[in-house]
């Protein structure tokens, strides 16, 4: 049974306490945050994140892979009285992360930050709500700092890393974090989980998940490698707390550079569209010229997108043969929103995928490096588009950053349409309605999670 930082309770002291170190430094960190220290900004950043991992997750409740990775998680970590999101099922808090975690990952919807070049919500949220769950008694603000420290965990051990790692390489930092301040553990607790998840998180490649396959980049493992870690630590096992002060592995400048001053999760970007972030900017490229010049698929003769280097690790199918693969092909994604609107790709679905118009646009649209646009990644990811038209007359649009950014952020109704949108085939308007009704009295200061923990612990389509 999980437990808090109660004198005599094992997870309240380490098996051997760290004298110091980054992992303490962490943990202290985690374990001093407060929710005094969380400014209107941190709290607004985080109700967003919230809304946001929730219609991602709803909107993939009926993919396979999300039944299977829901199957797995109970068949791995047993019963509980967490929520597995949108199904009426239950299971333990880690159980419902795993599977959780899947859903919200799933579709590519979910929320990202851009210098750590992943998604951290995918991670936190679902590690936050499932303790919520499992051990009530939390108050709305425990959550709230929960998932402030779990997002800035992880994405300063991404971050410091020397090169980039798919998500799921780093997620479980982010699960130690925000589930050793939900359970109230020792600093030293929390530096020995991380120590370990540093030597047993999935080693993904870089490229992970690019050929289309439903692992992507390994969220939901990381998420199993984050409690597996803190358990053990809670447990008594002792973490290599050495490899967490190797400055080949993490620049500890990088590291520590703001920690306990503006919380990362106020640069969290959001995503309108349910595709890889490198697709973004040419989706806004296109609907600028589209808006613009009053253009219609047919218009089109070719398509030139112009980008940074990193968007070429997509497979960049035109005839994708899955979801997955869709995700990640700039022009099957800017075929599909040609042809039947932005809406199309909130989310991508199974139906268009043989939808020949698409394919064969698809077809006529061409992705080139540019050198000018290469210096501005990652800090930005942006593209232009410029396109043929029949006539023989060519469009080219500015150099067009994704809508979602900080410096191009999408207000709360744009998460809310974004919300009754994605999730328009899985949930019944009511429902829609209910868990848009508790996310707001949460975010006008209602102390009471329990209105939300309940519409998400309902089936499918009923109504809250």
């Amino acid at each position: 049974m999980l437990t808090s930082n109660v004198p005599g309770i094992p997870g309240a002291e380490p098996a051997a306490a760290p004298a110091a170190g980054m992992g303490l430094r962490l943990g202290e960190y985690v374990a001093g945050m407060a929710a005094r220290d969380l400014d209107a900004r941190t709290m607004e950043a985080t109700w967003r994140c919230l809304l946001d991992a929730l219609a991602s997750a709803a909107a993939a409740a009926d993919l396979p892979a999300v039944q299977a990775a829901q199957a797995t998680g109970l068949a791995l970590y047993g019963a509980g009285r967490s929520s597995l999101w949108f199904t009426g099922k239950t299971g333990s808090a880690a159980a419902a992360s795993f599977a959780n975690s899947a859903a919200t990952a799933a579709l590519d919807l979910d929320d990202g930050y851009r210098q750590a070049r992943g998604h951290p919500g995918a991670a936190v949220i679902p590690t936050v709500l499932s303790l919520a769950d499992e051990l009530p008694g939390h108050t709305v603000q425990d959550l709230l700092t929960a998932v402030v420290v779990g997002y800035e965990v992880g994405l300063r051990l991404a971050m410091s890393r020397p090169a980039y790692a798919p998500s799921g390489a780093w997620s479980g930092y982010a699960v130690v974090a925000a589930a050793g301040k939900m359970l109230g553990l020792h600093p030293g607790v929390i530096a020995h989980a991380l120590a370990i998840a540093a030597q047993t998180a999935p080693a993904l490649p870089a490229l992970a998940g690019l050929a289309g396959s439903d692992v992507k980049e390994g969220i939901p493992a990381g998420v199993a490698a984050g409690w597996t870690a803190l358990r053990l630590a809670m447990a008594g096992y002792a973490g290599p707390l050495a490899v967490l002060d190797d400055r080949r592995l993490f620049d500890p400048d990088v590291l520590l550079h703001g920690l306990g001053k503006t919380p990362l999760i106020q640069g969290v970007y959001f995503k309108p569209f349910g595709c890889c972030r490198h697709i973004h900017a040419p989706l806004e490229g296109w609907l600028h010229l589209q808006a613009a010049h009053g253009l219609h698929a047919r218009d089109i003769a070719d398509m030139q997108v112009r980008t940074y280097r990193a968007t070429f690790n997509l497979a960049n199918s035109a005839t994708p043969s899955t979801l997955v693969e869709a995700q990640y092909s700039v022009p099957y994604c800017l075929g599909l929103c040609a042809v039947h609107g932005g809406d199309a790709l909130l989310p991508l679905e199974g139906s268009h995928l043989g939808d020949a118009t698409v394919r064969e646009l698809a077809a006529r649209i061409t992705v080139i490096h540019d050198a000018d646009i290469e210096p501005l990644f990652p800090a930005r990811s942006p593209a232009s588009v410029t396109i043929t038209l029949r006539n023989g007359q060519r469009l080219a649009s500015p150099v067009m950053d994704p809508r979602g950014d900080p410096a191009t952020p999408m207000a709360w109704g744009d998460l809310e349409r974004k919300f009754r949108v994605a999730t328009r085939c899985g949930l019944s308007s009511a429902r829609q309605q209910a868990v848009l009704d508790a996310i707001a009295g949460l975010r006008n200061g209602d102390s009471d999670s329990g209105p939300l923990l309940r519409t998400l612990g309902l089936p499918g389509r009923t109504v809250a």
